[in-house]
């Protein structure tokens, strides 16, 4: 599934001529050739999109993008295409139906691979391109770090609002992709903040929120009590490092020795940024939470944990060092015999 925004920054002005932006997709694998896209172009090498969703509109099954100026002027639209490929190329125009008239085509750009939560209504904390989430996800398979989304909601999550009245505390590491607090939705990383990844900082006082109970007029003369969750509403991706952090390690990673940056490839630096990860991570573990803790009812040994997380770690060590070894003698060109 990949996610395409599309930004009209004058948008009163085409709306003057256009009403609809019409998308297509790249036929063939790889990328485009680079020649201009006419007509011509776009009818052999691109087709229309099956299924897509106009999101802003909530049209589907659809392949265009109706333009909004009504109450205000909308600069910033979004597509849905639920069988796009992270490689997929797209091209779009302008178009208008009465009189029909259409603009050329863009340039072909690749989407953005949607995530676990369909349609996340609070911002990511970095949008990163198709080509750095790819990065970021092979990552996060090497180190077994995967996406998993929680939600947290009714009156256990009303506990986690801070005594100050505007802190929401996460019950794990990650970052929200739906925030909503006694029915408002917070749509912006100003307002909540989000800090260590844990702690949700807000400008408003939410400590009055509730997890109310309404009674309802049933039949034969009985009523019935239904519960209503307009309190707190959280859902949140956890992870053990952010796609920030991930990125951040892979874009200061020097290449692994004797590797240079000429000799080194993507690969190496992927698995190197992942044994630094999970290096670090094991250090922690071990010094913070790696001893053993027994009492009459129950007993608690991290050791499991850690062995398999070694087992990765050292598993991450031999691949890159068998792959080192193959890009090495890639390097050598010959051998004098005297």
């Amino acid at each position: 599934m990949i996610s395409l925004t599309i930004t009209v920054d004058n948008v009163t002005d085409v709306t003057a001529i256009f009403d609809r932006v019409e998308l297509k997709r790249y036929m063939y694998p790889g990328t485009p050739p680079t020649m201009e896209i006419t007509d011509i172009i776009a009818i052999e090498y691109y087709a229309s999109i099956s299924g897509g969703i106009d999101t802003l509109s909530n049209r589907t099954p659809v392949s265009d993008i109706l333009l909004k100026t009504v109450p205000t002027p909308i600069t910033q639209y979004y597509f849905t295409d639920p069988t796009g490929l992270a490689d997929n190329w797209y091209i779009s125009r302008y178009v208008s139906d009465d009189p029909y008239s259409t603009s050329g085509w863009s340039p072909p750009v690749q989407g953005e691979t949607m995530n676990l939560y369909y349609n996340p209504q609070f911002p990511p904390e970095i949008s990163y391109s198709s080509a750095d989430q790819l990065i970021i996800d092979r990552i996060r398979l090497y180190t077994g770090d995967p996406l998993n989304l929680r939600r947290e909601y009714g009156e256990d999550a009303v506990s986690s609002i801070h005594t100050d009245g505007k802190t929401y505390e996460m019950d794990e590491f990650g970052w929200p992709v739906y925030v909503n607090m006694g029915g408002i939705p917070y749509t912006s990383t100003d307002n909540p903040s989000v800090n260590g990844y844990k702690f949700l900082r807000f400008q408003d006082y939410i400590a009055d929120t509730c997890y109310e109970c309404v009674t309802y007029s049933g039949v034969c003369g009985e009523d019935i009590i239904k519960e209503v969750a307009n309190g707190v509403d959280v859902w949140f991706y956890t992870f053990r490092h952010s796609d920030r952090q991930i990125m951040e390690a892979y874009n200061t990673c020097p290449p692994p020795s004797p590797l240079t940056t000429i000799t080194a490839n993507a690969e190496a630096y992927m698995l190197q940024t992942s044994i630094d990860l999970l290096s670090k991570e094991l250090w922690e573990d071990a010094t913070e939470d790696g001893a053993s803790i027994a009492d009459e009812g129950s007993a608690y040994n991290p050791g499991i944990g850690l062995q398999v997380r070694k087992a990765l770690l050292d598993d991450l060590r031999k691949r890159l060092a068998d792959l080192i070894r193959t890009l090495m003698l890639g390097g050598i060109q010959g051998i004098r015999v005297d």
